[in-house]
């Protein structure tokens, strides 16, 4: 009765037999492969556990066995969150250290550098990485941080502190960044303006009522990507006729 009790949960009908339990229902195959870790609540340890590695097992098998003439690309959205998954640390360390030897591109996107930056993975990410992508920062302590792991020049570093937010501007906003690549000839960085289109700042915006808004449009619509499509440049529209 105990050993039933506790793998309950587990079985077809429990909490988390969905994801373990009978016939799976998700294919590796296609373009795109999304695993959103963050519905799963901080008290559920062990499905976070079970979880990651499901994931990481599924998805490295899945790229060892394609032609390693096929680009692939891994990415951790919030690699320092990732480290919170037991096991997570090591899973991204490996990752770097021998996916990319089957033609896998590693990106981490990293959002709070004071948490990764006492990681154990900073040094497995920073030295296995050639393509480096950097937005402003507001911490001179941490941009020096990189800079020295990096050997990013310091005139670039006074460039990131200083770069304008796209609420300050006027006209055609962008967000500019940094990229850096390194090479052993010769490093190449420079500062890029990304500016968005309609359709990604209309599925982007987080404002209470735009968000709303967005989920009744969409609901309306017979295909997401169109209602985005349509809605997007409608409020664009809008925007022109006020402006």
């Amino acid at each position: 009765m105990e050993i039933a009790t506790l793998i309950l949960p587990w079985c077809r009908d429990g909490n988390y037999g969905c994801l373990f339990d009978g016939t799976s229902n998700l294919s590796l195959t296609g373009k795109v492969a999304h695993f959103e870790l963050g519905y799963i609540p901080e008290s559920a340890k062990e499905l976070k556990a079970a979880a990651g590695f499901l994931i990481t097992n599924h998805a490295r098998k899945h790229i060892m066995t394609l032609p390693r003439a096929l680009r692939q690309r891994n990415v951790y959205e919030e690699v320092a969150r990732f480290l919170d998954i037991p096991g997570g640390q090591e899973i991204v360390q490996e990752s770097y250290a021998q996916l990319r030897k089957f033609n896998c591109w590693n990106i981490s996107i990293v959002q709070q550098y004071a948490r990764f930056k006492q990681s154990r993975i900073r040094s497995a990410v920073f030295g296995n990485s050639r393509q480096f992508f950097i937005m402003r920062q507001n911490d001179r302590t941490d941009l020096e941080d990189i800079g020295k792991d990096i050997a990013l020049p310091e005139v670039t570093q006074h460039v990131i502190m200083n770069y304008p937010l796209p609420d300050h501007q006027t006209g055609q906003k962008y967000s500019p960044f940094t990229y850096l690549h390194t090479d052993s000839a010769r490093n190449l960085c420079g500062t890029v303006h990304n500016v968005a289109s309609p359709e990604m700042l209309y599925c982007s915006s987080s404002s209470g009522e735009h968000f709303d808004r967005r989920a009744r449009e969409l609901r309306q619509s017979s295909s997401v990507v169109e209602g985005i499509i349509l809605h997007a440049n409608r409020r664009t529209e809008k925007e022109s006729i006020t402006h």
